[in-house]
């Protein structure tokens, strides 16, 4: 048998997605200390691909969020961040709306 991936995401994105474990690593942060990071999205968004793949490139652990498909997920991500658009990455409690990735860099100690 053979799998057959179709989408926007890598063969290993999707293999994390569906056994259910948190994508990437934890390798592209800097200072050592594991930091929480979350990322709201929907699966019509293409800057929350462009999220994912930097993420995942950078090899930083994330648990992603369907917003879609997840309505008390949305109203915490409002109310965390006042914003309701996708992407929105929440790293140990500072909200990100949209891909910034020099704050995301900042805030994980990427160089």
């Amino acid at each position: 048998m053979v799998n057959i991936f179709k989408g926007c995401q890598t063969e290993s994105a999707y293999g994390s997605i569906l056994s259910g474990r948190e994508r990437g690593g934890q390798r592209g942060v800097e200072s050592g200390k594991s930091k929480q990071v979350t990322v709201y999205t929907t699966p019509t968004c293409s800057w929350c691909t462009t999220l994912k793949t930097y993420l995942d490139q950078k090899q930083v652990g994330y648990r992603e969020v369907n917003v879609a498909t997840d309505s008390s997920a949305a109203e915490a991500m409002v109310r965390k961040s006042g914003q309701q658009g996708v992407p929105q990455t929440e790293i140990n409690g500072q909200m990100i709306v949209g891909f910034d990735k020099s704050r995301i860099n900042q805030l994980l100690e990427i160089k």
